[in-house]
């Protein structure tokens, strides 16, 4: 565009004495069909309501955005707290089977959920895990000696 041009395209603003402004339509360069002209400054007028629809758009999802990754730590805080809560009953529930007689206690695991006494066998010594599993059925005995195996993360003593 020449300069001339673009200064065209800008409405303009007049004021007589004793009168407010008013703002006249920007008249069309020369050799530009009037018609033409307001067709395009409708279009200049549509994408600059769109581009206005648009940002407010993306700053609504932007705190939309924050609030989710306030939420997130808020989560993610929460699931630490309950980690560590599970591990220190975890941690009782070792105390408390390390204090029974192996055989008791080998009773008691052998009906439990197999995660269970798995987690609570990896928190003992070995040797005291090791005369609990002698009074457990010998399949039962197997499978918790294979899933101590596999486990992955020995609970910390």
């Amino acid at each position: 565009m020449v300069a001339g041009q673009a200064q065209a395209a800008e409405p303009v603003e007049t004021e007589q004495p004793g009168q407010e402004a008013q703002v006249q339509e920007p008249q069309p360069p020369e050799g530009v069909d009037a018609a033409d002209w307001k067709i395009l400054k409708r279009k200049q007028d549509e994408l600059a309501a769109k581009e206005r629809a648009l940002m407010q758009l993306q700053r609504g999802i932007e705190a939309k955005l924050a609030e989710l990754e306030v939420l997130e730590k808020r989560i993610a805080k929460m699931l630490d707290q309950a980690d560590a809560l599970k591990d220190k009953k975890i941690k009782q529930l070792v105390d408390f089977y390390s204090n029974m007689k192996a055989k008791q206690a080998a009773a008691v695991l052998e009906t439990m959920d197999e995660d269970l006494a798995v987690k609570i066998l990896s928190g003992m010594r070995g040797r005291q895990a090791g005369e609990i599993l002698t009074f457990v059925e010998t399949k039962k005995a197997a499978k918790l000696s294979e899933d101590l195996t596999k486990l992955q993360i020995p609970l910390g003593e």
